[in-house]
Protein backbone atom coordinates (compact mmCIF):
# COMPACT_ATOMS: atom_id res chain seq x y z
CA UNK A 1 0.00 0.00 0.00
CA UNK A 2 2.82 2.08 0.92
CA UNK A 3 3.21 2.23 -3.17
CA UNK A 4 0.27 4.28 -3.52
CA UNK A 5 1.12 7.52 -1.48
CA UNK A 6 2.62 9.99 -2.70
CA UNK A 7 6.70 9.40 -2.81
CA UNK A 8 8.52 12.85 -1.21
CA UNK A 9 12.17 12.86 -1.62
CA UNK A 10 14.43 13.96 1.05
CA UNK A 11 16.84 16.79 0.36
CA UNK A 12 19.67 15.38 -0.68
CA UNK A 13 18.16 12.31 -1.60
CA UNK A 14 18.69 10.38 -5.52
CA UNK A 15 15.40 9.94 -7.61
CA UNK A 16 15.14 6.85 -9.52
CA UNK A 17 16.74 6.96 -12.62
CA UNK A 18 15.84 4.62 -16.04
CA UNK A 19 17.91 2.32 -15.03
CA UNK A 20 17.63 1.92 -11.70
CA UNK A 21 13.67 1.30 -13.01
CA UNK A 22 15.07 -1.45 -14.91
CA UNK A 23 18.14 -3.20 -12.88
CA UNK A 24 16.18 -2.23 -9.09
CA UNK A 25 14.11 -5.74 -8.03
CA UNK A 26 10.74 -6.15 -9.14
CA UNK A 27 8.20 -5.18 -6.72
CA UNK A 28 6.44 -7.87 -4.10
CA UNK A 29 3.07 -7.95 -6.08
CA UNK A 30 5.40 -8.94 -9.40
CA UNK A 31 7.05 -11.12 -7.52
CA UNK A 32 3.78 -12.92 -6.41
CA UNK A 33 3.63 -11.77 -2.40
CA UNK A 34 1.05 -9.89 -2.15
CA UNK A 35 1.25 -7.06 1.33
CA UNK A 36 -0.85 -9.43 3.08
CA UNK A 37 1.57 -12.39 3.39
CA UNK A 38 4.32 -10.01 3.79
CA UNK A 39 2.54 -8.19 6.58
CA UNK A 40 1.56 -11.64 7.78
CA UNK A 41 4.85 -12.56 8.13
CA UNK A 42 6.79 -9.62 9.99
CA UNK A 43 3.46 -9.89 12.53
CA UNK A 44 4.09 -13.39 13.14
CA UNK A 45 7.40 -13.06 13.43
CA UNK A 46 7.26 -10.44 15.72
CA UNK A 47 4.50 -12.24 17.69
CA UNK A 48 6.40 -15.55 17.88
CA UNK A 49 9.67 -13.43 19.23
CA UNK A 50 8.02 -11.48 21.62
CA UNK A 51 6.82 -14.49 23.14
CA UNK A 52 10.10 -16.19 23.57
CA UNK A 53 11.72 -13.32 24.79
CA UNK A 54 8.59 -12.89 27.56
CA UNK A 55 9.92 -16.89 28.43
CA UNK A 56 13.16 -15.77 28.63
CA UNK A 57 12.48 -12.91 30.83
CA UNK A 58 10.41 -15.14 33.33
CA UNK A 59 13.17 -17.53 33.58
CA UNK A 60 16.24 -15.07 34.17
CA UNK A 61 14.26 -13.70 36.42
CA UNK A 62 13.60 -16.92 38.64
CA UNK A 63 17.23 -18.18 37.95
CA UNK A 64 19.06 -15.12 38.82
CA UNK A 65 19.38 -13.28 42.44
CA UNK A 66 17.19 -10.15 42.55
CA UNK A 67 20.40 -7.77 42.64
CA UNK A 68 21.94 -9.47 39.43
CA UNK A 69 19.10 -9.51 37.58
CA UNK A 70 18.91 -6.01 38.42
CA UNK A 71 22.65 -4.91 37.10
CA UNK A 72 21.33 -7.43 33.91
CA UNK A 73 18.45 -5.46 33.26
CA UNK A 74 19.67 -2.17 33.59
CA UNK A 75 23.01 -2.87 31.46
CA UNK A 76 20.55 -4.44 28.95
CA UNK A 77 18.68 -1.01 29.01
CA UNK A 78 21.57 0.74 28.39
CA UNK A 79 22.48 -1.16 25.67
CA UNK A 80 19.02 -1.05 23.60
CA UNK A 81 19.26 2.44 24.74
CA UNK A 82 22.45 3.69 23.12
CA UNK A 83 22.08 1.59 20.19
CA UNK A 84 18.79 2.84 19.32
CA UNK A 85 20.02 6.42 19.62
CA UNK A 86 23.52 6.36 17.81
CA UNK A 87 21.94 4.14 14.69
CA UNK A 88 20.43 7.60 13.53
CA UNK A 89 17.70 5.67 11.29
CA UNK A 90 20.65 4.40 8.91
CA UNK A 91 18.71 0.82 8.85
CA UNK A 92 15.49 2.00 8.27
CA UNK A 93 16.93 4.31 5.97
CA UNK A 94 16.71 1.23 3.16
CA UNK A 95 12.90 0.90 3.15
CA UNK A 96 13.30 4.68 1.13
CA UNK A 97 16.14 4.49 -0.81
CA UNK A 98 16.05 0.53 -2.07
CA UNK A 99 12.76 1.35 -4.48
CA UNK A 100 15.34 3.98 -6.36
CA UNK A 101 18.51 2.41 -6.80
CA UNK A 102 19.93 -0.32 -8.76
CA UNK A 103 21.07 -3.42 -7.31
CA UNK A 104 24.89 -2.12 -7.82
CA UNK A 105 23.98 1.31 -6.22
CA UNK A 106 22.00 -0.86 -3.41
CA UNK A 107 25.31 -3.04 -2.66
CA UNK A 108 27.08 0.40 -2.40
CA UNK A 109 24.28 1.58 0.13
CA UNK A 110 24.94 -1.44 2.29
CA UNK A 111 28.90 -1.02 2.48
CA UNK A 112 28.20 3.01 3.31
CA UNK A 113 25.99 1.56 5.62
CA UNK A 114 27.97 -0.62 7.69
CA UNK A 115 31.37 1.69 7.94
CA UNK A 116 28.87 4.80 9.39
CA UNK A 117 27.59 2.19 11.71
CA UNK A 118 30.88 0.60 12.41
CA UNK A 119 32.34 4.32 13.02
CA UNK A 120 28.91 4.71 15.56
CA UNK A 121 29.33 1.66 17.31
CA UNK A 122 33.07 2.76 18.12
CA UNK A 123 32.31 5.93 19.19
CA UNK A 124 29.36 3.96 21.55
CA UNK A 125 31.90 1.87 23.09
CA UNK A 126 34.19 4.64 23.49
CA UNK A 127 31.34 6.46 25.96
CA UNK A 128 30.32 2.62 27.34
CA UNK A 129 34.13 2.68 28.33
CA UNK A 130 34.05 5.93 29.71
CA UNK A 131 31.27 5.17 32.15
CA UNK A 132 32.95 2.08 32.78
CA UNK A 133 35.47 4.16 34.52
CA UNK A 134 32.86 5.63 37.00
CA UNK A 135 30.86 2.67 37.85
CA UNK A 136 29.69 3.69 41.36
CA UNK A 137 27.58 6.15 39.84
CA UNK A 138 24.97 3.51 38.58
CA UNK A 139 22.97 1.54 40.55
CA UNK A 140 23.95 2.79 44.05
CA UNK A 141 27.11 1.78 43.39
CA UNK A 142 26.63 -1.57 42.47
CA UNK A 143 30.17 -3.76 42.01
CA UNK A 144 30.44 -5.52 38.61
CA UNK A 145 28.87 -2.67 36.24
CA UNK A 146 32.63 -2.20 35.05
CA UNK A 147 32.92 -5.47 33.01
CA UNK A 148 29.27 -5.43 32.06
CA UNK A 149 29.78 -1.78 30.24
CA UNK A 150 32.74 -3.09 28.53
CA UNK A 151 30.95 -5.67 27.01
CA UNK A 152 27.96 -3.69 25.91
CA UNK A 153 30.69 -1.45 24.28
CA UNK A 154 32.15 -4.23 22.41
CA UNK A 155 28.40 -5.61 21.28
CA UNK A 156 27.52 -2.38 20.45
CA UNK A 157 30.43 -2.57 17.09
CA UNK A 158 28.85 -5.70 16.25
CA UNK A 159 25.32 -5.25 16.40
CA UNK A 160 25.30 -1.55 14.73
CA UNK A 161 26.65 -2.82 11.28
CA UNK A 162 24.21 -6.08 11.88
CA UNK A 163 21.25 -4.13 11.89
CA UNK A 164 21.44 -2.98 7.73
CA UNK A 165 20.18 -6.57 6.83
CA UNK A 166 16.78 -6.95 8.49
CA UNK A 167 15.54 -3.91 6.58
CA UNK A 168 17.00 -4.90 3.59
CA UNK A 169 15.87 -8.31 3.21
CA UNK A 170 12.57 -6.44 3.81
CA UNK A 171 13.61 -3.88 0.97
CA UNK A 172 14.23 -6.31 -1.21
CA UNK A 173 11.11 -8.67 -0.20
CA UNK A 174 12.88 -11.44 1.56
CA UNK A 175 10.79 -11.17 4.51
CA UNK A 176 11.42 -15.20 5.31
CA UNK A 177 14.83 -14.44 5.67
CA UNK A 178 14.28 -11.29 8.25
CA UNK A 179 11.64 -13.11 9.99
CA UNK A 180 14.30 -16.41 10.01
CA UNK A 181 17.07 -14.80 11.19
CA UNK A 182 15.59 -12.90 13.96
CA UNK A 183 14.25 -16.26 15.00
CA UNK A 184 17.36 -17.73 14.91
CA UNK A 185 18.99 -14.37 16.95
CA UNK A 186 16.06 -14.67 19.12
CA UNK A 187 16.44 -18.35 20.16
CA UNK A 188 20.32 -18.09 20.80
CA UNK A 189 20.02 -15.12 22.54
CA UNK A 190 17.28 -16.98 25.17
CA UNK A 191 19.87 -20.24 24.75
CA UNK A 192 22.92 -17.51 25.79
CA UNK A 193 20.57 -16.23 28.72
CA UNK A 194 19.49 -19.18 30.36
CA UNK A 195 22.22 -21.47 29.98
CA UNK A 196 24.46 -19.57 31.99
CA UNK A 197 22.11 -18.59 34.59
CA UNK A 198 20.98 -22.35 34.94
CA UNK A 199 24.38 -23.62 35.55
CA UNK A 200 24.98 -20.80 38.15
CA UNK A 201 27.53 -18.25 36.33
CA UNK A 202 27.72 -14.40 36.59
CA UNK A 203 25.75 -12.13 34.71
CA UNK A 204 29.29 -11.36 33.20
CA UNK A 205 28.63 -14.51 31.14
CA UNK A 206 25.08 -13.67 29.87
CA UNK A 207 26.41 -10.62 28.57
CA UNK A 208 29.34 -12.11 26.67
CA UNK A 209 26.43 -14.65 25.50
CA UNK A 210 24.59 -11.80 23.75
CA UNK A 211 27.63 -10.92 22.37
CA UNK A 212 28.37 -13.65 20.76
CA UNK A 213 24.17 -13.93 19.34
CA UNK A 214 24.91 -10.41 18.03
CA UNK A 215 28.74 -11.91 16.21
CA UNK A 216 26.14 -14.65 14.71
CA UNK A 217 23.28 -12.33 13.44
CA UNK A 218 26.38 -10.47 11.67
CA UNK A 219 28.06 -13.46 10.42
CA UNK A 220 24.77 -15.03 9.24
CA UNK A 221 22.76 -12.21 7.82
CA UNK A 222 26.04 -11.29 5.67
CA UNK A 223 26.14 -14.95 4.46
CA UNK A 224 22.45 -14.62 3.15
CA UNK A 225 23.17 -10.90 2.01
CA UNK A 226 26.28 -12.23 -0.16
CA UNK A 227 24.37 -15.15 -1.58
CA UNK A 228 21.69 -12.95 -2.88
CA UNK A 229 24.30 -10.06 -4.47
CA UNK A 230 26.98 -12.54 -5.36
CA UNK A 231 26.97 -11.63 -9.01
CA UNK A 232 26.66 -7.82 -8.21
CA UNK A 233 29.53 -5.51 -8.48
CA UNK A 234 28.90 -2.18 -6.09
CA UNK A 235 28.20 0.61 -7.30
CA UNK A 236 28.37 3.99 -5.48
CA UNK A 237 25.80 5.24 -3.55
CA UNK A 238 24.04 8.66 -5.36
CA UNK A 239 24.18 11.41 -3.16
CA UNK A 240 26.96 9.15 -0.81
CA UNK A 241 26.84 10.08 2.75
CA UNK A 242 25.34 13.41 2.44
CA UNK A 243 21.64 12.12 1.20
CA UNK A 244 21.87 9.59 3.52
CA UNK A 245 22.12 11.72 6.13
CA UNK A 246 19.71 14.05 5.16
CA UNK A 247 16.90 11.89 4.98
CA UNK A 248 18.06 9.91 8.47
CA UNK A 249 18.54 12.61 10.60
CA UNK A 250 15.50 14.78 10.62
CA UNK A 251 13.90 11.19 11.86
CA UNK A 252 16.56 10.75 14.17
CA UNK A 253 15.69 13.69 16.32
CA UNK A 254 12.20 12.80 16.56
CA UNK A 255 13.33 9.41 17.67
CA UNK A 256 15.45 11.00 20.31
CA UNK A 257 12.73 12.75 21.52
CA UNK A 258 10.45 10.06 21.87
CA UNK A 259 13.44 7.48 23.24
CA UNK A 260 13.88 10.32 26.08
CA UNK A 261 10.10 9.88 27.24
CA UNK A 262 10.51 6.04 27.32
CA UNK A 263 13.50 5.74 29.00
CA UNK A 264 14.12 8.51 31.36
CA UNK A 265 12.33 6.89 34.62
CA UNK A 266 14.60 3.78 33.54
CA UNK A 267 18.04 5.44 33.40
CA UNK A 268 16.75 7.62 36.83
CA UNK A 269 16.37 4.36 38.88
CA UNK A 270 19.17 2.84 37.62
CA UNK A 271 21.47 6.16 38.51
CA UNK A 272 19.43 6.65 41.89
CA UNK A 273 18.30 3.58 43.40
CA UNK A 274 19.71 -0.11 44.04
CA UNK A 275 20.13 -3.19 42.00
CA UNK A 276 17.52 -5.13 44.11
CA UNK A 277 14.87 -2.33 43.71
CA UNK A 278 15.90 -1.47 39.74
CA UNK A 279 15.09 -5.59 39.63
CA UNK A 280 11.43 -4.90 41.04
CA UNK A 281 11.00 -2.04 38.62
CA UNK A 282 12.57 -3.55 35.43
CA UNK A 283 9.70 -6.37 36.09
CA UNK A 284 6.84 -4.07 37.30
CA UNK A 285 8.00 -1.60 33.83
CA UNK A 286 7.48 -4.08 30.79
CA UNK A 287 5.19 -3.08 28.14
CA UNK A 288 2.52 -5.24 27.40
CA UNK A 289 2.80 -6.93 24.20
CA UNK A 290 -0.62 -6.28 23.44
CA UNK A 291 -0.39 -3.03 23.18
CA UNK A 292 2.13 -3.22 19.52
CA UNK A 293 0.45 -6.18 18.54
CA UNK A 294 -2.93 -4.81 18.71
CA UNK A 295 -3.86 -1.63 19.26
CA UNK A 296 -0.49 0.06 17.55
CA UNK A 297 -0.89 -2.71 14.42
CA UNK A 298 -4.59 -1.88 13.50
CA UNK A 299 -4.07 1.68 13.21
CA UNK A 300 -0.73 1.77 11.41
CA UNK A 301 -2.09 -0.75 8.75
CA UNK A 302 -4.46 1.66 8.36
CA UNK A 303 -2.43 4.93 7.49
CA UNK A 304 -2.57 4.30 3.96
CA UNK A 305 -6.55 4.30 3.96
CA UNK A 306 -6.65 7.04 6.25
CA UNK A 307 -4.52 9.32 3.62
CA UNK A 308 -6.89 8.09 0.58
CA UNK A 309 -10.00 9.08 2.07
CA UNK A 310 -8.14 12.42 3.40
CA UNK A 311 -7.21 13.33 -0.07
CA UNK A 312 -10.45 12.28 -1.54
CA UNK A 313 -12.62 14.58 -0.08
CA UNK A 314 -14.30 17.03 -2.23
CA UNK A 315 -13.62 19.36 0.61
CA UNK A 316 -10.53 19.20 3.60
CA UNK A 317 -13.27 18.93 5.92
CA UNK A 318 -15.48 16.12 4.24
CA UNK A 319 -12.13 14.49 3.63
CA UNK A 320 -10.84 14.73 7.37
CA UNK A 321 -14.11 13.61 8.64
CA UNK A 322 -14.44 9.99 6.54
CA UNK A 323 -10.89 9.37 7.52
CA UNK A 324 -12.02 10.13 11.18
CA UNK A 325 -14.88 7.74 10.88
CA UNK A 326 -12.36 4.71 9.80
CA UNK A 327 -9.94 5.73 12.51
CA UNK A 328 -12.51 5.07 15.00
CA UNK A 329 -13.78 1.71 13.69
CA UNK A 330 -10.39 0.47 14.61
CA UNK A 331 -10.65 2.36 18.09
CA UNK A 332 -14.07 0.72 18.70
CA UNK A 333 -12.51 -2.93 17.74
CA UNK A 334 -9.22 -2.23 19.90
CA UNK A 335 -10.94 -0.73 22.92
CA UNK A 336 -13.05 -3.80 23.25
CA UNK A 337 -9.81 -6.02 24.60
CA UNK A 338 -8.30 -3.09 26.34
CA UNK A 339 -10.19 -2.17 28.32
CA UNK A 340 -11.19 -5.12 30.09
CA UNK A 341 -7.48 -6.30 29.90
CA UNK A 342 -6.74 -2.92 32.13
CA UNK A 343 -9.21 -3.54 34.52
CA UNK A 344 -7.96 -7.04 35.34
CA UNK A 345 -4.22 -6.02 35.29
CA UNK A 346 -4.97 -2.97 37.86
CA UNK A 347 -7.42 -5.61 39.73
CA UNK A 348 -4.37 -8.42 39.77
CA UNK A 349 -1.51 -7.05 39.58
CA UNK A 350 0.34 -8.78 42.49
CA UNK A 351 -1.36 -12.07 41.77
CA UNK A 352 0.21 -11.82 38.64
CA UNK A 353 3.83 -10.74 39.70
CA UNK A 354 3.75 -12.82 42.62
CA UNK A 355 2.43 -15.90 40.36
CA UNK A 356 4.89 -14.84 36.94
CA UNK A 357 8.21 -13.78 38.92
CA UNK A 358 8.01 -15.37 42.43
CA UNK A 359 6.98 -13.82 46.20
CA UNK A 360 10.40 -11.34 46.11
CA UNK A 361 8.59 -9.57 42.96
CA UNK A 362 5.52 -8.89 44.94
CA UNK A 363 7.11 -5.01 44.91
CA UNK A 364 6.90 -5.16 41.30
CA UNK A 365 3.08 -4.74 41.19
CA UNK A 366 3.62 -1.31 42.09
CA UNK A 367 4.99 0.27 38.71
CA UNK A 368 2.87 -2.13 37.48
CA UNK A 369 -0.12 -0.59 38.24
CA UNK A 370 1.40 2.55 37.41
CA UNK A 371 1.88 1.53 34.11
CA UNK A 372 -1.13 -0.31 33.32
CA UNK A 373 -3.42 2.58 34.28
CA UNK A 374 -2.01 3.95 31.46
CA UNK A 375 -3.74 1.10 28.93
CA UNK A 376 -7.16 2.98 29.03
CA UNK A 377 -5.78 5.24 26.89
CA UNK A 378 -3.49 3.45 24.68
CA UNK A 379 -6.29 2.07 22.59
CA UNK A 380 -4.69 3.21 19.26
CA UNK A 381 -1.40 5.03 17.49
CA UNK A 382 -2.78 8.91 18.12
CA UNK A 383 0.28 9.84 16.06
CA UNK A 384 -1.31 8.85 13.30
CA UNK A 385 -4.37 10.74 12.55
CA UNK A 386 -1.19 13.76 12.47
CA UNK A 387 0.45 11.49 10.11
CA UNK A 388 -2.49 11.04 7.45
CA UNK A 389 -3.33 14.62 7.47
CA UNK A 390 0.45 15.55 6.80
CA UNK A 391 1.14 17.31 10.17
CA UNK A 392 4.39 15.08 11.14
CA UNK A 393 5.87 18.29 12.19
CA UNK A 394 3.45 18.26 15.05
CA UNK A 395 4.24 15.06 16.27
CA UNK A 396 8.01 16.38 16.76
CA UNK A 397 6.52 19.61 18.24
CA UNK A 398 4.64 17.38 21.13
CA UNK A 399 7.62 15.37 21.79
CA UNK A 400 9.71 17.90 22.51
CA UNK A 401 7.24 19.92 24.87
CA UNK A 402 6.62 16.10 26.45
CA UNK A 403 10.50 15.85 26.97
CA UNK A 404 10.19 19.41 29.04
CA UNK A 405 7.67 18.38 31.33
CA UNK A 406 9.09 14.74 32.09
CA UNK A 407 12.60 16.22 33.06
CA UNK A 408 10.56 18.45 35.06
CA UNK A 409 8.12 16.17 36.28
CA UNK A 410 10.93 13.59 37.65
CA UNK A 411 12.94 16.58 39.11
CA UNK A 412 9.75 17.38 41.43
CA UNK A 413 8.33 13.80 42.47
CA UNK A 414 11.39 12.09 42.74
CA UNK A 415 12.44 14.07 45.72
CA UNK A 416 8.63 14.32 47.23
CA UNK A 417 7.34 10.85 46.61
CA UNK A 418 10.58 8.01 45.96
CA UNK A 419 10.73 5.89 43.10
CA UNK A 420 7.06 5.48 42.38
CA UNK A 421 7.70 9.32 41.01
CA UNK A 422 9.64 7.92 38.29
CA UNK A 423 6.97 5.68 37.00
CA UNK A 424 4.80 8.37 38.02
CA UNK A 425 6.04 11.13 35.39
CA UNK A 426 6.30 8.93 32.47
CA UNK A 427 2.15 8.13 32.48
CA UNK A 428 1.67 11.89 33.03
CA UNK A 429 4.20 12.04 30.05
CA UNK A 430 2.49 9.99 27.95
CA UNK A 431 -1.04 11.23 29.25
CA UNK A 432 0.28 15.17 28.09
CA UNK A 433 0.99 13.88 24.74
CA UNK A 434 -1.73 11.86 24.29
CA UNK A 435 -4.05 14.85 25.26
CA UNK A 436 -2.07 17.25 23.02
CA UNK A 437 -1.76 14.67 19.82
CA UNK A 438 -6.00 14.76 20.08
CA UNK A 439 -6.16 18.47 20.72
CA UNK A 440 -4.60 18.51 17.35
CA UNK A 441 -6.58 16.11 15.40
CA UNK A 442 -9.74 18.24 16.02
CA UNK A 443 -8.44 20.96 15.36
CA UNK A 444 -7.27 19.88 12.00
CA UNK A 445 -9.85 17.59 11.08
CA UNK A 446 -12.26 20.53 12.14
CA UNK A 447 -14.79 17.91 14.03
CA UNK A 448 -13.91 18.92 17.61
CA UNK A 449 -13.26 17.17 20.59
CA UNK A 450 -16.53 15.77 20.86
CA UNK A 451 -16.20 14.23 17.39
CA UNK A 452 -12.64 13.37 17.04
CA UNK A 453 -12.97 10.27 19.59
CA UNK A 454 -16.14 7.88 20.05
CA UNK A 455 -16.52 8.63 23.45
CA UNK A 456 -19.91 7.13 23.58
CA UNK A 457 -18.70 3.58 22.57
CA UNK A 458 -15.48 4.07 24.79
CA UNK A 459 -17.65 5.14 27.79
CA UNK A 460 -19.95 2.12 27.32
CA UNK A 461 -16.92 -0.07 27.35
CA UNK A 462 -15.68 1.52 30.25
CA UNK A 463 -18.19 0.88 32.26
CA UNK A 464 -19.13 -2.98 31.06
CA UNK A 465 -15.14 -3.42 32.25
CA UNK A 466 -15.91 -1.43 35.27
CA UNK A 467 -18.92 -3.77 36.01
CA UNK A 468 -17.38 -7.18 35.27
CA UNK A 469 -14.74 -6.23 37.60
CA UNK A 470 -17.11 -5.31 40.90
CA UNK A 471 -17.60 -8.68 41.63
CA UNK A 472 -14.19 -9.72 41.71
CA UNK A 473 -13.38 -7.12 44.49
CA UNK A 474 -14.62 -9.77 46.68
CA UNK A 475 -12.22 -12.54 45.91
CA UNK A 476 -9.54 -10.18 46.60
CA UNK A 477 -10.76 -8.39 49.80
CA UNK A 478 -10.46 -12.46 51.41
CA UNK A 479 -6.51 -12.14 51.46
CA UNK A 480 -6.51 -14.80 48.85
CA UNK A 481 -3.81 -13.25 46.99
CA UNK A 482 -1.39 -12.86 50.21
CA UNK A 483 -1.56 -17.27 50.63
CA UNK A 484 -2.40 -18.50 47.40
CA UNK A 485 -1.52 -15.69 44.55
CA UNK A 486 -1.45 -18.57 41.74
CA UNK A 487 -5.16 -20.19 42.57
CA UNK A 488 -6.25 -16.69 43.47
CA UNK A 489 -4.96 -15.97 39.34
CA UNK A 490 -5.99 -18.78 38.15
CA UNK A 491 -9.48 -18.18 39.35
CA UNK A 492 -10.08 -15.06 38.70
CA UNK A 493 -8.90 -14.85 35.05
CA UNK A 494 -11.48 -17.10 33.30
CA UNK A 495 -14.14 -15.71 36.27
CA UNK A 496 -13.54 -11.81 35.10
CA UNK A 497 -13.81 -12.87 31.23
CA UNK A 498 -17.08 -15.00 31.75
CA UNK A 499 -18.70 -12.11 33.88
CA UNK A 500 -17.31 -9.31 30.78
CA UNK A 501 -18.65 -11.15 27.74
CA UNK A 502 -22.01 -11.65 29.77
CA UNK A 503 -22.04 -7.75 30.77
CA UNK A 504 -21.05 -6.76 27.25
CA UNK A 505 -23.57 -8.52 25.81
CA UNK A 506 -26.02 -7.32 28.36
CA UNK A 507 -25.23 -3.86 27.71
CA UNK A 508 -25.12 -4.13 23.93
CA UNK A 509 -21.04 -2.83 23.14
CA UNK A 510 -20.66 -6.75 21.42
CA UNK A 511 -22.20 -6.83 18.38
CA UNK A 512 -22.39 -10.08 16.35
CA UNK A 513 -19.36 -8.86 14.10
CA UNK A 514 -17.52 -8.05 17.49
CA UNK A 515 -17.63 -11.24 19.32
CA UNK A 516 -16.55 -12.87 15.81
CA UNK A 517 -13.36 -10.15 15.85
CA UNK A 518 -13.06 -10.96 19.44
CA UNK A 519 -13.01 -14.98 19.06
CA UNK A 520 -10.75 -14.06 15.95
CA UNK A 521 -7.81 -12.90 18.19
CA UNK A 522 -8.23 -15.09 20.72
CA UNK A 523 -7.67 -17.90 18.58
CA UNK A 524 -4.36 -15.64 16.82
CA UNK A 525 -6.06 -15.96 13.66
CA UNK A 526 -4.51 -12.30 12.58
CA UNK A 527 -1.35 -13.82 13.34
CA UNK A 528 -1.50 -17.01 11.54
CA UNK A 529 -3.24 -16.39 8.19
CA UNK A 530 -1.50 -15.48 5.31
CA UNK A 531 -4.11 -13.70 3.36
CA UNK A 532 -5.08 -10.61 5.88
Amino acid sequence: MRDEQPTQVAPGAPSRSPQAAREAPAPAEAQGTSLADRIGMIVGGQFVNTLIVLVQGVVVVRLLGKAEYGVLAFATMLFMTGRDLAQLYLPESFLYFAPKLTRAELRGLVRQSMLLLLGLGALSALAFSAFALVPSVFLDGREGVMQLLLLIGLMSMIAYPASVFGPLFIATNNHRKSAGVALVVTLSNAAGAIGPAALGCSITWIVAAQCATQALRLWLSYRLYARLFQDVAAAPFPGGVKAQLAYALPLSVTRFAGLFNQKLDKVVIGIFFSAGLYAEFAVGAQELPLVSILAYSVASTMLPDLVARVESGRTPGEGARAAIDLWHSGIRKTTLIMLPVAAFLLLFAEPLMRTVYGDAYAGAAVPFRIYSALLPLRVTAYAIMLMAFGKTSMILRIQVLSMVFNAVANLVLLPTIGMVGAPLSAVLTQVLVISSTVAYIARFSGVGLRGVFPWGHYGRVAATAIAAAAPLTALLLTGAVDTRPALCLALGAPLYAGLYLVAARVTGVLAPEDRAFVARWLRLDPLRSRHG
